[in-house]
C-alpha cells in the first residue's frame, strides 16, 4: 500500500550538482511494493500503520544535468485532525552525494489504498557534493510503483 509510506523519496533526485546558486529539477521514482508495518485498530479504522519502501529515480536539472539514484523511505499514517495524513523520512543516495528528505503527504481524493497522494517537504545535503545545501520539494504518488515532483536547491 504506497499511501502509507511513501511518497517519499525523490526529492533525493536533488543531489546533483555543486554550483553555489539555486538549481531547480524535475524528478520521476519508480518503487518497489511498501512493506507494511504495524497498524492499530480502532473505532475509525486502523491507524498508527507505517510502511517502508525503497526505489530509483532520475532528477533532471533545469541545465539538463541528469542525476540517477536510490530512495529508501519509512512512512506513517498520522491522527486524523493533523494538517498532513502521512509523514514520510527518506534517504537518497547518488553518485554526487546522500541527502535527507522529509515529506508530509494528504490523499488527493478519497483516502483509500489507490488514491494517488500529494506531497511537499525540505530536502537537505548530507554527503558528498551537497553536504550542508537544503532545498524543497513537491511529489505526487499516482500509482503504486510511480511518482514524479519537482525541487529546488536553494543558493548557498
Amino acid at each position: 500500500m504506497k499511501k502509507v509510506a511513501l511518497p517519499a523519496i525523490l526529492g533525493g533526485a536533488l543531489l546533483a550538482s555543486s554550483a553555489a546558486h539555486a538549481q531547480s529539477f524535475t524528478y520521476e521514482v519508480v518503487w518497489q511494493p511498501v512493506e507494511q508495518i504495524g497498524g492499530i485498530a480502532g473505532p475509525d479504522g486502523t491507524q498508527y500503520q507505517g510502511g517502508v519502501v525503497e526505489g530509483t529515480y532520475t532528477a533532471t536539472y533545469d541545465d539538463g544535468t541528469v542525476n540517477n539514484g536510490t530512495v529508501k523511505c519509512v512512512g506513517t499514517d498520522q491522527p486524523d485532525g493533523g494538517i498532513f495524513a502521512i509523514h514520510l523520512a527518506c534517504t537518497t543516495r547518488e553518485e554526487s552525494g546522500v541527502g535527507a528528505i522529509a515529506y508530509g503527504c494528504n490523499f488527493i481524493g478519497e483516502r483509500g489504498p489507490e488514491t494517488p497522494l500529494g506531497c511537499v517537504g525540505a530536502l537537505q545535503g548530507k554527503e558528498g557534493d551537497m553536504a550542508g545545501r537544503n532545498g524543497s520539494v513537491t511529489m505526487e504518488w499516482y500509482s503504486d510503483s510511480g511518482a514524479r515532483g519537482t525541487g529546488s536547491w536553494y543558493a548557498q
